[in-house]
């Protein structure tokens, strides 16, 4: 596989048509409920992929080959098996926390190639994307159902830390 950053010469529209095709309601957690994305637990926003491509925008940036060492940063990734798009992240650094850290606010990979090892390989090159960008701590979260995501953060070194709730009205 093959990761890059995406830049303002990236396909949006292709990136958030794939983040859109492979979303279920188990993916749906508290990020999801606080802005656009969703509706409701389990119900996505009507328009999920406009919602994503308008996100997916506004973090293209100029082209860089790596992340950005010592500075704030939001970011997408793209994944290519041969030539053809199988993944994305949207990511954040935090340098200036006081332990630095980076965040994998969303991952996903294509329906049809799961189980092959590539989102393993993905999180691992992220991860190992961060290390040399000077983050000491990797955070994300995920949606309450989803289940074999979980197994794989698990087998990766993360642990629970917090659950988060929530309340209507």
């Amino acid at each position: 596989m093959r990761f890059s950053i995406a830049d303002r010469n990236s396909d949006a529209s292709a990136l958030a048509k794939l983040f859109s095709a492979n979303l279920n309601a188990s993916y749906i957690s508290h990020s999801e409920l606080q802005g656009a994305r969703a509706l409701a637990p389990g119900k996505w926003a009507p328009d999920i992929q406009g919602t994503l491509r308008d996100e997916i925008v506004d973090r293209l940036h100029e082209p860089l080959p790596r992340f950005p060492k010592g500075k704030n940063w939001i970011g997408v990734v793209e994944a290519y098996d041969a030539n053809s798009l199988v993944g994305l992240a949207f990511v954040t650094i935090a340098a200036d926390a006081p332990i630095p850290y980076g965040v994998i606010e969303d991952i996903v990979i294509d329906g049809t190639r799961r189980g092959k090892g590539l989102g393993e390989e993905f999180m691992r090159w992220l991860i190992d994307s961060f290390a040399q960008a000077g983050a000491r701590r990797t955070f994300l979260e995920s949606g309450i159902g989803n289940e074999s995501a979980h197994h794989l953060f698990e087998r990766l070194g993360f642990k629970t830390t917090s659950i988060v709730m929530m309340r209507e009205g």
